[in-house]
């Protein structure tokens, strides 16, 4: 399995259509095999993810991401989990032990106790 984590200043990118860099995280059996750097292309979005379905990824877990760039990822079968907030490694850890939906890491003003942003995105 190879999960994308889009990042920025060593945290999870706070907008997916701009972010230029993401870690590639190679995983078999629920261990980690390898962490890889991408450079995402510049421009568009849909360059973007055109360049996550090149890696084969099948998860991305992002900050924010518009629509359009959502739909696109989930058409070439990937899963997304957006609105993602964190230190790269944190979230790297919490999606090891299935705690990603904590509220820790939301992103701020995307509360788990209302419907919010990050679940028209899923």
């Amino acid at each position: 399995m190879r999960v994308v984590f889009t990042i920025w200043n060593d945290r999870i990118a706070p907008v997916f259509d701009v972010a230029g860099q993401a870690l590639v995280v190679v995983l078999e059996n629920g261990a980690t095999l390898a962490e890889v750097d991408l450079l995402l292309p510049a421009g568009s979005a849909m360059a973007k993810v055109a360049s996550l379905a090149e890696v084969q990824a099948d998860v991305l877990i992002c900050g924010a991401i518009s629509r359009p760039a959502c739909f696109a990822a989930k058409a070439c079968g990937i899963e997304v989990h957006s609105f993602i907030a964190g230190a790269v490694h944190e979230v790297i850890e919490a999606w090891l032990n299935g705690r990603l939906k904590d509220s820790v890491f939301a992103m701020p003003g995307c509360g788990r106790k209302k419907a919010c942003c990050r679940r028209r995105a899923e």
